[in-house]
């Protein structure tokens, strides 16, 4: 099974290269409206890799599941599988 995880950064990898913030999606059906908002398609047509979040899908994404991410990061969200 896949599921989207989105991982937060300093911008400047110099300060700290380090993890700041990780949020792994539980549930399928919260995958699926992630994959949707961001990609505009379904969590199993999404391509490997990590993909470099604007601000405006960050809103989105604290909109729909109802958290709140810390100021001056650099947001990813990537596709990992459970095995």
């Amino acid at each position: 099974m896949r599921f989207i995880s989105i991982t937060g950064f300093f911008p400047d990898e110099a300060q700290d290269d380090s993890l700041q913030f990780e949020l792994d999606i539980t549930g399928s059906e919260m995958n699926e409206k992630v994959a949707q908002l961001i990609e505009s398609k379904p969590l199993d047509e999404v391509e490997p890799g990590e993909l470099l979040l604007t601000q405006d899908q960050i809103t989105a994404l604290e909109n729909l599941l109802n958290v709140s991410f810390p100021e001056g990061l650099e947001y990813f969200m990537g596709i990992c599988a459970t095995y």
